[in-house]
């Protein structure tokens, strides 16, 4: 599914099941998503039956809009992927849910990373890593 917002910036789902577990229906309810579509331009609707506390509901219409679905996907591509050339709607579904998917850093591997980067920018060496070995007693060699 591809999901349009007020600002034009592109939600993208695998399913009508992922979709509507992330979509908030106070956000439905209120207009903030103007259009959205599968990736072959089919347009679905999108509706909070029981209001903004509710669940969000996900269903085709019947009808399609491929032209309007690549104008925006096309819009998009130009606010937001400056410099690459544009693809199509199911190329550029399939890009955002593999960009989603890749594996980050955890936090400590962004955080050690910091400190790193600020310790070789004061140049000093950064602190070595405290030892796995030692015991919560303390060292009694001393």
């Amino acid at each position: 599914m591809l999901i349009f917002d007020q600002d034009e910036d592109l939600l993208v789902f695998e399913s009508f099941v992922d979709a509507t577990d992330w979509l908030e229906a106070i956000d439905v309810d209120q207009g903030e998503y103007t259009a959205a579509y599968t990736p072959d331009g089919g347009v679905l609707a999108l509706t909070a039956p029981e209001g903004p506390e509710g669940s969000v509901v996900l269903t085709r219409t019947g009808s399609a809009d491929l032209g309007d679905l690549e104008r925006r996907v096309a819009c998009y591509w130009r606010r937001h992927r400056t410099g690459r050339p544009p693809r199509d709607p199911a190329q550029t579904a399939r890009l955002l849910i593999e960009e989603e998917n890749e594996p980050r850093p955890g936090w400590l591997a962004r955080f050690t990373a910091l400190l790193r980067r600020d310790a070789a920018g004061a140049g000093a060496e950064p602190a070595p890593a405290p030892r796995h070995d030692a015991t919560a007693q303390g060292d009694g060699d001393r």
